[in-house]
């Protein structure tokens, strides 16, 4: 018997009405479940707060691989962190399941038309040790800033000449100001805000010299080093997310990069983290193109025998500026890392993928090009893995 039958036959019986098997009232109990499961299905589909657009809490998310293994490492259970330019929330949701119940999450976004698609990632995924703040972090508060609208590289734009319908005003806030007014001190900042990094950070200074959290921040490298100058002048030692080498300036980057993620480390915690100890890239093995098995007209793939350990995977290839290239890395566990770009992009920012392997493992790398038959589409294609000797062998458990 249902829970609502139940229910309302202990009604009726308390009200002094014997409801017997084949009643009037197992047939009106009966039409009104149909009608409480139609209301329920109703109320489900019309409402935005039980959809999602990304990954649900229990299945793997793949996207910014070298953010996420950083992260990972890094975060411990009860820690508070900000999650400075959410978008729409994948990594606050991996952030949120790091920190575990005793921790907190908040997480700041500033464009208006992701706030929805936001809200209901972390609602959908039951977040409840995530705090949403709608504000643009800036190096002072309550500054109402020029906002451009353009989807995941949305950005502050004080002198913007783009279309008039595309800008809104948004509050600015610093870190500074939100941390002492709650009274919180942070363990782990990841920052994403399009080129605003550098402002952010000057209204974070309290906080890097009071309390020196651990920070990863994106960084394009064709628009100065003004966030890496502040940083370091903090006593913060300074590494690429993607390689695990020490950098200082844009130059110091692989080369030809365009979009890198910048780990922060103070001088004083380092002995806490993998980066403690000198690593180096060691070549265990590469790949050329005739070594990859087709699998389909647009998917070619080919398999690695891989120790525990750290890895990258690099990839080097040509095709034209419009293909659309998915590149993955899976183990039977599932997969590991993917980006999945354009080429015009994807050379710039993707062409290395880190992953880890908490035992010994066959790594499968896949290539796809989307809507486009592989063959006539990679012109050449070779992808080299490197073990980051020194690194320590992770121990993931979420």
């Amino acid at each position: 018997m249902k829970p609502l039958k139940q229910l309302m036959h202990r009604l009726l019986n308390a009200c002094g009405i014997k409801v017997m098997k084949y009643s009037a009232y197992t047939d009106l109990i009966s039409d009104m479940q149909k009608r409480f499961d139609f209301l329920t299905e109703k109320i489900v589909s019309s409402t935005l707060f039980l959809k999602r657009d990304v990954p649900a809490w229990y299945l793997p998310n793949a996207s910014e691989p070298g953010v996420q293994l950083i992260l990972r490492d890094l975060i411990k259970p009860g820690d508070t962190c900000l999650d400075v330019g959410a978008f729409q929330g994948d990594l606050t949701l991996m952030m949120s399941r790091l920190v575990g119940p005793k921790g907190q999450i908040v997480t700041f976004e500033a464009n208006p038309l992701i706030l929805e698609r936001l809200t209901n990632n972390c609602i959908s995924n039951f977040l409840t040790n995530v705090f949403l703040i709608h504000g643009a972090v800036w190096h002072k508060s309550d500054e109402w800033l020029q906002f451009f609208n353009n989807g995941a590289a949305s950005r502050i734009d004080i002198k913007s000449t783009e279309k008039i319908e595309d800008l809104f005003r948004v509050k600015s806030i610093s870190l500074d100001d939100f941390l002492a007014s709650n009274k919180m001190i942070p363990d782990v900042v990841k920052m994403d805000i399009e080129g605003a990094e550098k402002h952010a950070l000057r209204g974070f200074a309290n906080n890097l010299e009071l309390h020196k959290p651990h920070l990863i921040f994106e960084h394009a490298t064709n628009d100065g080093d003004d966030a890496l100058v502040i940083i370091k002048s903090h006593g913060y030692r300074t590494f690429c997310s993607n390689q695990y080498q020490e950098v200082h300036t844009s130059a110091d980057f692989l080369k030809g990069s365009g979009i890198r993620n910048v780990v922060c480390i103070h001088e004083s915690k380092i002995g806490s983290t993998g980066f403690a100890n000198p690593l180096s890239l060691i070549e265990k093995t590469k790949f050329e193109l005739s070594d990859f098995e087709k699998v389909s007209e647009s998917v070619y793939s080919v398999k690695a025998n891989l120790d525990a350990g750290r890895y990258i995977a690099l990839l080097e290839l040509s095709a034209p500026a419009d293909a659309t290239i998915s590149y993955q890395i899976a183990t039977e566990r599932g997969v590991q890392g993917q980006y999945y770009e354009q080429f015009c992009r994807f050379e710039p920012s993707c062409r290395d993928l880190p992953f880890d392997l908490s035992e010994p493992q066959t790594v499968k790398i896949n290539l796809e090009t989307v809507e486009r038959d592989f063959a006539s589409t990679i012109q050449t294609c070779s992808i080299q893995i490197f073990r980051v000797d020194g690194y320590p062998v992770s121990k993931h458990f979420i």
